[in-house]
């Protein structure tokens, strides 16, 4: 035991210390060596709020920040963006109002942040409000069948509590709970969502509703079955030459009509037609306005809620494509002292447009050309160009690009003169 002073001494401490430094030196070295350190950035890391009083709220959205850490490569190269905490601290904030606070980044063990972009972030605080009682509203349906009368519409709960920011809460309007009639063949209610809306109609964001659903009870009366008018059209084959129907004629605004009757009756409908309407000699379109229905073959006892319709009739020119072949391939731009070669020669043309046009167009009718742009000798790939007379839309050429071959022109040579 009296050597344990001697044994601590001064130079025995020191050199403790020194083998601690240079094993730990060692150590780290090695580590090092084998694990060495490494930086990876992280974006976008979302920014979460803490600390902010219950009765407040952020109202902006929090943007998100990038993060480099560094640390052993081990860890860095199994670190997941998720194990990044990215944090705002709000809880000195009392009052309403814009703040600029710092992010704060919460690390894994080993793992060090080396920056955060921004380093700083803009937070807009307003106070968290209250509405009770705010009335619910059933929506105006805007797809009913013109089968079906809605009765009445009733909402339970018929009132909501609403919560959100101050500013927010104050653009409210008016909570409406939508209703949907289509496909629907009776009485029915529904679960639904509420939505919360302003005076333009628009809905309001940031708005939490209590309870966030309501039920909706529509109750509906079923008048007769839904058939559709087919109108009779006639004379298409005595159109002018060159002009054609664009497409079927419609029924506007709506092509359905409720058939009210006997069951039996009315399944031996499969639609109603019109009378019939004279389309020939039309050059442009038409709507010809109520036109009858033909009633005259529906069953004993079966009736039709309206008896005429709107029917449109669109009549353009008929159009027709055609390929020109073999036409000519001009030069244009050509530099002086140059003389140009093309190959091929010709091309194919594709177009479309009125039948008269189309049908009376020849290849003297179209330019192909190839602008050489004044080059200079050698040899290029240039597309081609079409010019088309008025009234005929270009569809394709082929080919689209040719070979232009360029070649100086050889200056004559002046006779020397005679002795």
């Amino acid at each position: 035991m009296g050597n344990l002073p001697r044994y601590f001494g001064a130079d025995n401490l020191a050199r403790m210390v020194i083998a601690l430094v240079l094993a730990f030196a060692l150590w780290a070295w090695v580590t090092a060596r084998n694990d060495p350190e490494t930086a990876r950035t992280f974006s976008p890391v979302q920014v979460i709020p803490s600390g902010l009083d219950p009765s407040l709220v952020v109202i902006n959205q929090l943007p998100p920040v990038q993060v480099r850490v560094q640390g052993p490569r081990s860890r860095i190269e199994t670190l997941e963006s998720g194990s990044l905490q990215a944090t705002v601290d709000l809880s000195a904030i009392q009052e309403p109002g814009i703040y600029t606070r710092p992010v704060e980044v919460r690390t894994p063990r080993y793992v060090r942040v080396r920056e955060v972009t921004p380093p700083e972030i803009t937070v807009q605080i307003d106070r968290l409000a209250v509405r009770e009682n705010v009335p619910v509203e059933p929506a105006e349906p805007t797809d009913v069948p013109p089968n079906l009368v809605i009765k009445s519409v009733t909402v339970q709960p018929n009132t909501v509590t609403l919560t959100g920011p101050q500013e927010t809460l104050a653009q409210v309007a008016r909570v409406q709970a939508p209703v949907r009639v289509e496909g629907r063949a009776g009485s029915f209610q529904e679960t639904v969502t509420p939505v919360v809306l302003n005076e333009n109609g628009a809905q309001v964001p940031g708005i939490r509703i209590e309870p966030p659903t309501v039920t909706v009870i529509v109750e509906l009366e079923v008048r007769g079955q839904v058939r559709r008018v087919v109108p009779n059209v006639v004379g298409t084959d005595q159109l002018p030459p060159g002009y054609e129907l664009a497409g079927p004629p419609t029924v506007i605004p709506t092509d359905e009509v409720v058939v009210e009757g006997p069951p039996d009756a009315i399944s031996q409908i499969p639609f109603i037609s019109t009378v019939p309407i004279d389309v020939s000699g039309l050059t442009e379109s038409r709507i010809f306005w109520d036109v009858p229905l033909d009633l005259s073959r529906l069953p004993a006892g079966v009736t039709v809620d309206r008896q005429t319709v709107h029917i449109s009739v669109q009549i353009r020119r008929s159009t027709e494509g055609r390929t020109l072949q073999g036409v000519p391939i001009q030069t244009i731009n050509v530099l002086p002292g140059t003389q140009v070669q093309v190959n091929p020669t010709v091309a194919d043309v594709r177009v479309e447009g009125p039948q008269a046009l189309v049908t009376a167009l020849t290849a003297a009718d179209i330019s192909v050309y190839v602008d050489v742009g004044y080059a200079e000798a050698g040899i290029y790939q240039l597309p081609l160009r079409v010019s088309l007379p008025p009234g005929v839309q270009y569809q394709s050429v082929a080919p689209e690009v040719v070979q232009v071959s360029v070649q100086a022109t050889n200056p004559t040579p002046t006779p020397a003169p005679g002795p």
